[in-house]
């Protein structure tokens, strides 16, 4: 197998290939990483607490014994059926259980009896463990990004679908534009909002999902402080942003997610700049984005493309990706680092 990516992803999660006996799961999202890992378990057994055909590990179990992954996933139930065997690893602490694992697999030396759901951490192009997956004939590695604005859109539509709820367009377009890219976050935002409408079963038939319920249950939540913070960023109002940044902080948001939102900010500025800079107005500009600005933030928006220069913009993209390379890479405090960057913007926007 190589790495699953794009819409394979899907197809695998809903229909694993059954050659398959090892899934790495990894990324820097979290959240999203947990999600599709528990997605798979539960594939195999219903029951993750069932005592004899789950189990899971840890790195301190494999340290001593890195052969027991592979004696896991080949003993048999004694109730029958397949087992799943789940281990949450660190980097590449269990790399040598998982080569070995792999080895066995590969040569048919290792008989599985389920399967092995490993979940990573942001594992980079250059990890053993990743290499190993990606290039195994029986394990798969399954990488687990932020979400796009199009992947919430389609979560949110079939969350809602299952509970036989649709969304008016323009509530769709404001969750899309508050929520973040933290899958996790963005899950538990949504489940909210449907408790919020009211589940199937305490409802007498379908119904529909309007700005005001988006507005109610979610604008004061973790994404709402992000979108604040992003906005007051390229506003140019320092203390509209550092009153939103602990507001971020004190509602759970993460450092990264922040960084995150930075970047989709200035990227749907820098598109529309493009469009306003080729012949097009603000508005024609603004309704070519993905998702378009929302009717109530069209002003705000408009405010921004005149006061914006490209350059400017770039150079405020460039410092993004240079904030994200020292968050990731260099192991000094990311919320500094991430702040720090847009407390930047935001005197870039008053120049």
């Amino acid at each position: 197998m190589t790495a699953l990516k794009g819409r394979a992803i899907k197809a695998f999660l809903e229909k694993p290939d059954p050659a398959v006996a090892a899934i790495l799961v990894y990324g820097p999202d979290s959240g999203l990483v947990r999600t599709r890992a528990l997605t798979l378990a539960r594939g195999v057994v219903d029951d993750l607490n069932d005592p004899f055909n789950a189990i899971e590990l840890t790195d301190a179990d494999l340290k001593d014994e890195p052969a027991r992954l592979a004696d896991e996933i080949s003993a048999l139930s004694f109730a029958g059926g397949a087992r799943i065997v789940r281990l949450r690893t660190v980097g590449e602490a269990s790399a040598k259980a998982a080569e070995a694992l792999i080895k066995g697999l590969d040569s048919d030396a290792v008989k599985p009896n389920g399967l092995v759901v490993i979940e990573g951490g942001d594992l980079s192009p250059r990890s053993g463990l990743r290499k190993m997956f990606e290039k195994a004939k029986r394990a798969a590695a399954l990488p687990c990004y932020a979400d796009a604005p199009a992947d919430v859109r389609d979560l949110a539509r079939d969350l809602a679908r299952a509970e036989d709820l649709r969304f008016d367009d323009d509530a769709l377009d404001l969750l899309v534009a508050t929520l973040g890219d933290d899958h996790g976050l963005t899950r538990s935002e949504i489940d909210k909002l449907i408790l919020f409408k009211g589940p199937k079963s305490v409802r007498s038939g379908p119904a529909t999902i309007t700005v005001e319920d988006v507005r109610a249950s979610i604008v004061d939540g973790p994404g709402q402080a992000l979108e604040d913070a992003t906005a007051a960023a390229v506003d140019g109002a320092p203390k509209a942003l550092s009153a939103a940044l602990f507001k971020a902080e004190a509602a759970g948001a993460s450092p990264i997610g922040l960084l995150r939102a930075l970047q989709r900010q200035v990227a749907r500025v820098r598109t529309a700049k493009a469009h306003v800079e080729a012949g097009e107005s603000a508005a024609a500009a603004m309704k070519k984005l993905r998702p378009p600005v929302f009717f109530a933030e069209q002003r705000a928006f408009e405010n921004r493309l005149r006061k914006w220069p490209m350059r400017r913009l770039d150079l405020a993209a460039r410092m993004l990706i240079d904030a994200e390379f020292e968050a990731k890479m260099t192991g000094a405090p990311q919320r500094e680092i991430v702040e720090r960057t847009a407390l930047r913007i935001s005197m870039m926007a008053r120049t």
